[in-house]
């Protein structure tokens, strides 16, 4: 579990969102589809999650396809080309395969051969931690403008005879390029991350 909190960042260098972007698939997974997949309902689902629908990805649509999608308008929002880029993170926990890192598909799919990209895995907070690890790389002035991308093809990994998790999985991207900025006030202005490692037999995908 991650969280953002006050701490003070004094650097003259920030990373400043300069675009943003999102893809979900077409097919919807209703709650009343659900009921009829398990013993739940649309009202007990609603009452305890407030989810109605959740986007449910193409058996060929894997995790990439879908973080590209959401890259693609990223970088139209920023108003910039994939060759501008210096690096590309991918904060996921369903990666189209262990190896090669979903990010490089992200990247082949721009059109790039020599741009920097890697994986991050740190589930619901994925996007959390790549903000900040992104950030700091900025704020070191090695890079400029990295794409950060938080996606997750969940329902490739759900078990759907198991109502109390998977009524609360779907699939979708959201990404975000972040851009050097010196300008004050602007950027990340202030972060903080904690990890607890207990619990996690309520939650866990064994490999």
């Amino acid at each position: 579990m991650a969280s953002i909190a006050d701490e003070t960042n004094h650097s003259p260098i920030r990373a400043a969102i300069a675009g943003t972007g999102s893809y979900t698939p077409e097919r919807r997974l209703t709650n009343d589809d659900l009921a009829e997949m398990v013993d739940t309902s649309d009202e007990w689902i609603v009452q305890r999650t407030g989810i109605r629908e959740r986007r449910i990805a193409a058996a060929d649509e894997p995790t990439s396809a879908i973080a590209s999608r959401a890259a693609t308008r990223a970088l139209k929002a920023a108003k910039l080309e994939a060759k501008d880029l210096d690096l590309i993170v991918v904060a996921t926990i369903t990666p189209d395969m262990m190896t090669p890192a979903c990010a490089c598909f992200v990247a082949h799919s721009l059109g790039l051969d020599q741009t920097p990209a890697v994986d991050l895995n740190a589930a619901c907070s994925g996007f959390v931690y790549g903000l900040q690890f992104s950030s700091a790389l900025i704020e070191s002035g090695r890079y400029n403008n990295i794409l950060l991308i938080g996606a997750d093809k969940l329902s490739s990994i759900t078990d759907y005879t198991d109502r109390t998790s998977c009524i609360l999985w779907g699939d979708g991207a959201g990404a975000a390029v972040l851009r050097r900025t010196e300008e004050t006030g602007k950027g990340l202005l202030f972060s903080e991350l904690h990890a607890d490692g207990g619990g996690w037999e309520l939650i866990n995908c064994p490999v």
